[in-house]
């Protein structure tokens, strides 16, 4: 996926998808994977990663809204993408796209530890 597809798809009226946004236009890298991963595998996955933030007190954004979109998906597959921005600190986006990487189906933050 080229780069003005990824930002086409990115609403800059979304706090969570701007900042994301912002992180595919001005940050560190970003990518997205074409391999489809089931839904049901990632809301069990990222449940844990933010009960793991929360523990850290690690600021986020987006994860309660990103868990209830994957969830609704039921069995389908989405695509994932992630973004890692130059702020500081530094936030990395998880992208979950539609199976066909058409649409954000979600997108959650969170950030990264000074190294």
């Amino acid at each position: 996926m080229d780069r003005d597809h990824l930002l086409s798809l990115l609403d800059p009226k979304d706090e969570v998808l701007a900042a994301c946004r912002r992180a595919v236009l001005y940050g560190r890298r970003w990518r997205v994977y074409s391999t489809p991963v089931p839904a049901p595998d990632l809301v069990w996955i990222y449940t844990i990663r933010e009960a793991q933030l929360r523990e850290a007190e690690t600021a986020t954004l987006g994860f309660t809204s990103a868990l209830e979109a994957l969830r609704s998906l039921g069995n389908k597959a989405v695509c994932l993408g992630y973004a890692v921005g130059a702020d500081n600190p530094p936030y990395h986006f998880q992208l979950f796209l539609n199976h066909d990487s058409t649409a954000v189906v979600a997108c959650l933050g969170f950030a990264l530890p000074d190294r």
